[in-house]
């Protein structure tokens, strides 16, 4: 092709051409564009850090999140200058003052169920030493009789008695001797409706993603939250907020 011919198309069809929608958008696109994200010009869209959780944030209204023009408009002139960077700053600081209240409201929730969980242990104890209370009664009626058809020389009655003050004994040695939960150091969590001492488990909050976690639980669980995307998530945001306020904008 000569240079001519190919001066005559470019007049006529545009340098642009050969090539493909997609790469002529994408050669068109500036970083001042509608449809770029802004606030993935400055870091992250927070819209991309929570898919598929229960934090999803949604898809996020612009289009075009392009590495490159983020780059271009980090050398422009205009750069920090187009109040990106404070409304970047504005929408994370939004996002994290719902997950402060979330937070607020999780231990509130487990004040709550504190306060269940010892109210279960008080009426579990007084059913407890009830049945205690009961059984010893039991046994000293017996006792008496068996000492009475004794003196009167119903062996077989007394023996009968005796086996019967035996199996009582047992019953509140077993009592007595069952595991007594400390309410201090267990939290029922109300909407799993299994009203059992021994089931509760310690429970904490999350500072960063609000999330329940269990005290001391395993270490691969522990892993397994951290790097988990609401908490990964979550924390870029707390990140990057106190690294932009650190920073002059």
């Amino acid at each position: 092709m000569t240079a001519e011919l190919r001066n005559m198309l470019d007049e006529l069809m545009g340098r642009d051409r050969n090539l493909s929608m997609q790469e002529k958008e994408k050669q068109q696109c500036h970083w001042s564009d509608e449809n770029v994200c802004k606030m993935f010009l400055v870091r992250f869209c927070p819209h991309d850090l929570f898919t598929n959780t229960k934090a999803d944030l949604g898809a996020c209204k612009y289009e075009t999140h392009d590495v490159k023009i983020r780059e271009v408009y980090k050398t422009s002139t205009r750069y920090k200058r187009m109040g990106y960077e404070q409304t970047f700053l504005r929408t994370l600081e939004g996002i994290v003052d719902d997950m402060e209240r979330k937070i607020r409201r999780q231990h509130e929730r487990l004040e709550h169920d504190e306060r269940y969980m010892k109210q279960e242990q008080a009426r579990v104890d007084n059913i407890r030493q009830e049945r205690l209370d009961n059984l010893t009664s039991e046994i000293d009626g017996l006792l008496e009789k068996m000492s009475q058809a004794g003196s009167e020389g119903n062996v077989d009655e007394a023996q009968t008695m005796m086996k019967k003050v035996e199996q009582l004994r047992q019953e509140r040695e077993v009592i007595k001797n069952s595991k007594n939960e400390d309410p201090a150091n267990k939290v029922f969590l109300v909407k799993q409706n299994v009203p059992f001492i021994n089931e509760m488990k310690h429970m904490e909050v999350c500072q960063v993603c609000g999330a329940f976690l269990v005290v001391n639980d395993t270490q691969t669980r522990v892993d397994a939250h951290l790097s988990g995307k609401q908490h990964v998530g979550y924390k870029m945001i707390r990140e990057a907020i106190r690294e932009l306020k650190e920073r002059p904008l």
